[in-house]
C-alpha cells in the first residue's frame, strides 16, 4: 500500500509545486484580493473546527452547475456516484450513498431515505437557481446535525430577499432537447424579507429512455417580530417524471435488461426481460415554521416544526409478457409499485454562553414518518401491501471551549433512539410484525491549534451509526432471514492548513473510518452485516490567486477501502482509488471563463456477479478524465449570458458497469432582472 500511496501522491504534489512556483513568478501582478470560491475553512460553522467546503452562489455560477449533483463534483473527498436506478448521489470519503444527510434551510431532504431505498433521492433533481451557499461537512461534525451518517452533512441555504422586490427570469436550452426555465421574486421591507422561485426543466437525456420532466417551487418569508425575535415560514415542492436508461453491454453496445421475478414477467429460456424502468409522479413537499429568539447576549434558541411528504411510482415493462401478449393480474405487461411517506418533526436548539470563552449548545429532535407501499397495482389496485412507521428521538449536548487565543476544543455527545413499527397486513407472520427498537450514544471530539499566523492543525474523532431501514428489515423478514444489526463506525481525522501568503493556501487532511457491521446486500438480494470495513484516505487542496484576473485550484483524494468478513479481506466495491480535480478562472471586465477538469481513478465492481444478457461480467471500471468549459458575460447589473460545455473532448467512459457517461453537451442561457 505504501508504494501505491507514493505513486498516487506524486502527480498532485507535482501539480501543487508547479502552481506554487508559478505564483512566486507572478507575485508582482497580484493585488490584495483574497481567495474566493470553494475553499476548505477550518473555522466555519459557528467556529466548529471541521473540514468544511463552502460553495457560494458566485462559484455555482462560475462553474456552470445546473443542479446540486453538478455543484458538488469538484469537492475533494466527494464521489458523485450513479446509484440504484441511475440516481445521482454522493459518497463522502467512501461512505455509502445513503449515509450523507442533506438539509435545505435546516429541513431534511429525502425523508424516505432512512426508511426505504433512496434510489428516488436524486441530487440532480435539486436546482441551484435559488441557492445562496452550500456547506459540506466531512468527518465528525457538530452533534446538532445528527450522528446517523458516516459520510457527512450537506447544508443548503437559500437566498433571502434584500431591498425592493425584484423579478429574475432565467431561460436556457441545450443538448438533447434540454430546456431550463425559472422565475424568482425577492425583496424585503423594514419588517420582513421574502423569496420565491419556481422553475421547470425537461429533456431527452443522453441515452435512450432517459427523458425527464421536472417542476419545482420554493419560498421563504421571514418576519421580524421584535428585537431579536424572528418568525420564518419556508417550504418547497418538487414533481418529477424520470425515465431510467437501460443497461448497456460494454462489448456489444446493446441494451441489457434485468432478470428479476417480482414484477411478474414470464420466463423465456429461464430468464425474464424486465426493462424501461421509470419514475412517475415523484413528488416531495416540505413546509416548516421556525421561531428564533435572542433572549440576551448570552442565550438564544430556535424552535422548528415541519411537515414532509414523499411519494413516487416505479414502473417497469415486462418484455417477455409484451412479446407473448400476456397481460394478466399475475403477469402484467406494465408493473407498477408505489412508495408513500408523510410525517412531522420538531427540533429545539439552544446556545448558552456560560463564560466568555465557553459556549454550550443543547437540543432535541423528534420525528415520525408513516410509510405505505403497494407492490403490484394490477393485483392490488389501490391496495396496500406493506406499511409502517419510523419514529426517532434524539438529544444532544455540546461544549465548546476557547482554551487560549490559539486553541479551541469542542466535545459533544448525542443519544438517538429509533422505533420501527409494521402494519398488520393480512398474511404477515408475528415475526414480521414485531417492532424494532434500538438506540445509540455517540461522542464527538474536536481540537484545533493555531501554530502561528500561517499554520493551523486540527484533530477530530467521533462515533456514528446507521440504523437498519424499514425496507431492509421488512425484506429480510419476508425471506426468513435475520434483521441486520446497526452499523457503528469510528471516524478520525487530522488536518493541517497552511497559508503560504495572502494569495495562496494549502490544506491536507488524513482520515480513517472503521466500520463494524456494515449493512450490505449480497448476490441473493439479502441484507447482511459485513464484520469490518476499513476506509483510509488523504485529501489535498491548493487554492491560489495567481493574478488580478486569474485564479486556480487543484485538489486530490486517495481512497483505500477494504472489507473483512469471515476472516477474508477484499477491496470494497464501487469506489475510485483516486480523484483529481483542477480548475482555472479568468476574469476581465464583464467576461469570465472557467475551465474545470475531473480525473476519476479505477473503480472496482467486485459485487457484480450476475451475467448479463450477453454472458459478460464487468469487475472494474477504467479511469477517465473529462474537461468542462464555461463562459459568462455580465452585460450590466440586470442582464447576463452564459454558455456551458461539459465533457469538452467527448471522453468515452462508464460511470457504472452498464451505464455510459454523458458525451459532450452544452447549455446556453440568459438571466434577466426586472
Amino acid at each position: 500500500m505504501r508504494k501505491n500511496f507514493k505513486k498516487r501522491m506524486i502527480p498532485p504534489v507535482l501539480a501543487v509545486c508547479l502552481l506554487s512556483s508559478f505564483q512566486l513568478a507572478t507575485a508582482q501582478e497580484v493585488d490584495e484580493a483574497t481567495l474566493e470560491g470553494v475553499e476548505v475553512h477550518s473555522t466555519s460553522l459557528e467556529k466548529y473546527q471541521v473540514t468544511t467546503t463552502v460553495i457560494t452562489a458566485e462559484k455555482i455560477k462560475e462553474t456552470g452547475a445546473r443542479n446540486l449533483a453538478e455543484a458538488l463534483e469538484a469537492v475533494p473527498g466527494l464521489y458523485m456516484a450513479s446509484a440504484d436506478k441511475n440516481a445521482r448521489l454522493v459518497r463522502i470519503r467512501g461512505a455509502a450513498t445513503d449515509q450523507t444527510r442533506v438539509y435545505i434551510d435546516g429541513l431534511p431532504v429525502f425523508p424516505l431515505s432512512g426508511i426505504a431505498s433512496n434510489s428516488a433521492s436524486d441530487l440532480a433533481g435539486i436546482a441551484v437557481d435559488n441557492i445562496e451557499k452550500i456547506e459540506i461537512i466531512k468527518g465528525p461534525g457538530p452533534v446538532q446535525y445528527g450522528t446517523d451518517y458516516k459520510g457527512g452533512v450537506i447544508l443548503i441555504t437559500t437566498k433571502d430577499g434584500k431591498g425592493p422586490g425584484q423579478f429574475q427570469l432565467n431561460l436556457a436550452a441545450g443538448s438533447d432537447k434540454r430546456f431550463d426555465h425559472s422565475i424568482s421574486y425577492r425583496g424585503s421591507d423594514d419588517n420582513a424579507s421574502y423569496s420565491f422561485a419556481a422553475g421547470k426543466s425537461k429533456g431527452d437525456g443522453y441515452q435512450r429512455h432517459s427523458e425527464f420532466d421536472k417542476e419545482y417551487f420554493d419560498g421563504k418569508i421571514k418576519w421580524k417580530l421584535g428585537e431579536g425575535q424572528n418568525l420564518t415560514i419556508s417550504g418547497w415542492y418538487m414533481n418529477t417524471d424520470r425515465d431510467i436508461a437501460n443497461g448497456i453491454d460494454q462489448e456489444t453496445g446493446k441494451e441489457t435488461s434485468s432478470n428479476i421475478g417480482w414484477s411478474g414477467d414470464t420466463k423465456i429460456g429461464g430468464k425474464t426481460d424486465v426493462k424501461d424502468w421509470r419514475y412517475r409522479d415523484f413528488k416531495q413537499t416540505n413546509i416548516a415554521v421556525q421561531y428564533d429568539q435572542k433572549v440576551n447576549d448570552r442565550f438564544k434558541y430556535d424552535v422548528k416544526f415541519y411537515h414532509v411528504t414523499d411519494r413516487n411510482t416505479l414502473q417497469v415493462t415486462n418484455g417477455n409478457n409484451v412479446l407473448n401478449k400476456t397481460n394478466t393480474k399475475q403477469n402484467p405487461m406494465l408493473y407498477s409499485s408505489d412508495w408513500t411517506s408523510s410525517g412531522n418533526g420538531m427540533e429545539l436548539t439552544a446556545d448558552w454562553q456560560a463564560a466568555r470563552n465557553n459556549t454550550i449548545t443543547f437540543g432535541a429532535k423528534y420525528s415520525k414518518l408513516d410509510w405505505d407501499a403497494s407492490d403490484n397495482r394490477s393485483l392490488n389496485p389501490g391496495g396496500i401491501t406493506d406499511g409502517g412507521s419510523d419514529r426517532r428521538i434524539g438529544y444532544y449536548l455540546q461544549d465548546s471551549w476557547q482554551l487560549d487565543s490559539k486553541t479551541n476544543l469542542t466535545a459533544g455527545v448525542r443519544h438517538d433512539k429509533v422505533t420501527q413499527a409494521f402494519d398488520n397486513i393480512p398474511g404477515k407472520t408475528p415475526a414480521e410484525l414485531a417492532d424494532i427498537d434500538d438506540s445509540t450514544t455517540d461522542p464527538v471530539f474536536n481540537l484545533t491549534h493555531q501554530l502561528d499566523e500561517k499554520n493551523t492543525l486540527r484533530f477530530s474523532a467521533g462515533k456514528t451509526h446507521n440504523f437498519v431501514t424499514a425496507k431492509q428489515a421488512n425484506g429480510n423478514r419476508k425471506d426468513g432471514y435475520a434483521v441486520p444489526r446497526t452499523e457503528k463506525a469510528t471516524n478520525q481525522e487530522i488536518g493541517w492548513k497552511h497559508k503560504l501568503n495572502e494569495k495562496a493556501s494549502l490544506d491536507i487532511a488524513i482520515f480513517k473510518n472503521d466500520i463494524d457491521n456494515r449493512i450490505d446486500r449480497d448476490e441473493n438480494k439479502i441484507y447482511r452485516n459485513i464484520a469490518k470495513t476499513e476506509i483510509r484516505g488523504v485529501e489535498l487542496e491548493y487554492n491560489q490567486q495567481i493574478s488580478k484576473r486569474l485564479r486556480g485550484f487543484v485538489n486530490y483524494t486517495y481512497l483505500k477501502a477494504e472489507d473483512t468478513n469471515a476472516g477474508v479481506t477484499t477491496d470494497a466495491a464501487n469506489l475510485p482509488d483516486s480523484m483529481f480535480n483542477y480548475g482555472a478562472t479568468y476574469t476581465v471586465d464583464k467576461f469570465q471563463a472557467a475551465l474545470i477538469g475531473h480525473y476519476l481513478g479505477n473503480v472496482k465492481n467486485t459485487d457484480v456477479n450476475e451475467v448479463n444478457n450477453y454472458g459478460n461480467i464487468y469487475k472494474k471500471l477504467d479511469s477517465y478524465h473529462t474537461v468542462d468549459l464555461n463562459f459568462n458575460y455580465q452585460e450590466n447589473d440586470n442582464l447576463s449570458y452564459y454558455l456551458h460545455i461539459n465533457n469538452l473532448f467527448d471522453t468515452k467512459y462508464w460511470d457504472k458497469y452498464d451505464h455510459r457517461g454523458d458525451g459532450i453537451n452544452f447549455m446556453a442561457g440568459i438571466s434577466m432582472k426586472m
